[in-house]
C-alpha cells in the first residue's frame, strides 16, 4: 500500500499528517484547489468558439461539450468541446485532490472530504460522458456535484481551522450554491436564464474552493510558525 493511500486512510480514522508530510500536503492542496480556476478560462476560450448564439444566461455549462448541438442535433457547436470536458473533469479532480489533501492535514474533517470527494467523482463522471453520449449519466454526476458539492463547502466552511471571515464566506458561498442547484433541478430561474442560474451554482463552489485553498495555506502556515517556535524554546 502506498504511502499516501496509507495516510488517506489514517486521516479518515482521524490521525492527521504531520512534519514534511503535512507540509507536503499543504502545498499540493493548495495548488489543487488554486487550479479550479481554469474552468473559467477555459468556459470562455470554448464558449468564443462557438459556432452560433451562445450564452451564459440560457445555455448550459455542459453544452460547450458537446460536438453538435441545435434543434435537430446537426449544427456544430465548437471544435473545441473536448477542451471543455477535459476542464470539467480536471476542476473535480482537483476537487478530489484538495478535499483529501486537507483532510490529511487536519484542516477538513471527515464529513467534508467525503462530501467534496464524492462531488468530485461524480463531476468526473459529467465530465467525462458528456450529454452527447449519455444524458442521463452525465445528468447525474453533474447533478451530485452541485448538490453534494454544495453541502461540503458548508461542512468545509463550518471547520474550526478557518478564520472568521473564511467561515462566513465559504459557508455563505456553500449556500447560495445549494440554493442555486436546486433552483436550477427544478427549472426555476426567475428571467435569469437556466444557464446563468446553474453558473451561480458552479461559480459559487468554484470560489469557495479557492477561499478554502488560501485560507487552509495560511492556516499550515501558522501551525509551521508555531512549530518552529516551539523547537526553538526546546532547543534553549
Amino acid at each position: 500500500m502506498s504511502t499516501q493511500l496509507q495516510q488517506v486512510r489514517a486521516a479518515i480514522r482521524g490521525k492527521t499528517a504531520t512534519g514534511p508530510d503535512a507540509s507536503w500536503w499543504s502545498r499540493v492542496g493548495f495548488w489543487a484547489g488554486v487550479s479550479v480556476i481554469q474552468l473559467v478560462v477555459l468556459e470562455f476560450v470554448v464558449s468564443a468558439t462557438w459556432r452560433g448564439l451562445y450564452s451564459y444566461r440560457t445555455n448550459f455549462v455542459s453544452e460547450l461539450g458537446v460536438a453538435f448541438c441545435g434543434p435537430a442535433g446537426n449544427w456544430p457547436c465548437s471544435k473545441l468541446y473536448v477542451l471543455m470536458n477535459f476542464s470539467i473533469a480536471l476542476f473535480n479532480a482537483a476537487l478530489v485532490v484538495a478535499a483529501l489533501a486537507w483532510m490529511i492535514t487536519g484542516v477538513l474533517d471527515v464529513r467534508g472530504g467525503v462530501l467534496l470527494s464524492v462531488a468530485g467523482l461524480g463531476g468526473i463522471v459529467a465530465g467525462t460522458v458528456n450529454q452527447g453520449l449519455n444524458y442521463q449519466i452525465h445528468s447525474f454526476g453533474a447533478m451530485v456535484v452541485l448538490i453534494v458539492g454544495s453541502l461540503g463547502i458548508i461542512v468545509a466552511g463550518g471547520h474550526r481551522t478557518l478564520d472568521r471571515t473564511s467561515k462566513i464566506t465559504v459557508t455563505a458561498l456553500g449556500g447560495i450554491a445549494l440554493a442555486a442547484a436546486l433552483f436550477f433541478i427544478s427549472g426555476h430561474h426567475f428571467g435569469i436564464g437556466i444557464g446563468a442560474v446553474e453558473r451561480i451554482a458552479v461559480y459559487s463552489i468554484l470560489v469557495a474552493t479557492v477561499v478554502l485553498a488560501f485560507a487552509h495555506r495560511n492556516t499550515a502556515r501558522r501551525v509551521a510558525a508555531r512549530a518552529g517556535a516551539t523547537n526553538d524554546d526546546r532547543r534553549r
